[in-house]
């Protein structure tokens, strides 16, 4: 009877691990950066990361499994790399190369099928991912290429900008010529007087056309000419002050009649000899006790 029941249990303990075993997830790479066949990855400071479906940081594991993964130029020659094993993602795997690499050229990264997850499990077969390095004299031409476009674009616009500025300030010279009357009377022969009225008599008939033919702008000047005291409706401009009583008003506030008695005082003070008359001496009496 317990030999019987040994075996039974035995049988079904078996029976328990083999169903395990079944069902336990093959060891796998589920992504790497770059990926595999991944272009343009840069020569300076390379590094690898590859995450697996299991966690892969079990410290009993790490140096052989440091052993499984190899870098490879197009020569097969393998370059000096270093792995570490992440403690935050247990997944990830980061192997770095400790050499610069060449610009344009395809490097393959192999992981050795005996590579062990923390379970146990094994990759059993080799996995090979490949990269290829960017060109960096391509990258550059094309970085000056644009540095150029934005370099012509900048100096067309500022050229343009330029020109407008320019019309701007001969339309305005031609608006308002500059005669130097000097200049002009040395050249003709005539007086000052002579070249500065006949430039003045030019400017005013200039200013005439340009009113018959610009009404707009006339009326625009003539409204800028107007004060903002004019443009306060109500407000109305006089010659100088006036009486309160121009206005209509009878108020009498009594200071011109205190102003003519005060005239008279003085004037009555005047008539006497003085405005201030002297004070009586004060006697003072000094007290010896």
């Amino acid at each position: 009877m317990k030999r019987t029941s040994i075996v039974a249990v035995i049988t079904l303990l078996m029976m328990m691990l083999s169903t395990a075993v079944c069902y336990a997830e093959a060891l796998e790479i589920v992504k790497s950066y770059p990926k595999d066949g991944g272009t343009s990855v840069q020569p300076v400071n390379c590094a690898v990361k590859i995450y697996f479906n299991q966690d892969v940081s079990y410290e009993g594991n790490a140096d052989a499994n440091r052993e499984c993964f190899r870098i490879s130029d197009p020569d097969g020659k393998s370059l000096p790399i270093e792995v570490y094993f992440d403690t935050k993602d247990e997944t990830m795997v980061l192997v770095v190369l400790r050499e610069l690499l060449a610009d344009d050229t395809e490097y393959r990264l192999t992981v050795s099928g005996e590579f062990t997850a923390t379970s146990g499990e094994m990759l059993e077969t080799d996995r090979t991912i490949t990269f290829q390095t960017m060109n960096q004299k391509t990258n550059t031409t094309i970085s000056m290429i644009m540095m150029a476009v934005m370099f012509v674009g900048i100096l067309f616009v500022s050229s343009k900008q330029m020109k407008r500025q320019a019309e701007k300030d001969a339309d305005a010279k031609e608006k308002n010529p500059k005669v130097n009357p000097y200049k002009v009377s040395k050249k003709t022969g005539k007086s000052v007087e002579e070249v500065i009225k006949k430039a003045e008599k030019e400017k005013q008939k200039k200013a005439a056309e340009d009113a018959k033919y610009n009404p707009k702008e006339n009326e625009n000047e003539n409204e800028k000419a107007v004060t903002d005291d004019d443009a306060v409706e109500g407000n109305r401009k006089v010659k100088g002050p006036r009486p309160i009583s121009a206005g209509g008003s009878a108020y009498l506030s009594g200071k011109k009649a205190k102003a003519e008695a005060e005239a008279k005082r003085k004037a009555a003070a005047r008539a006497a000899g003085t405005t201030k008359p002297k004070s009586k001496p004060s006697k003072k009496k000094n007290k010896k006790k």
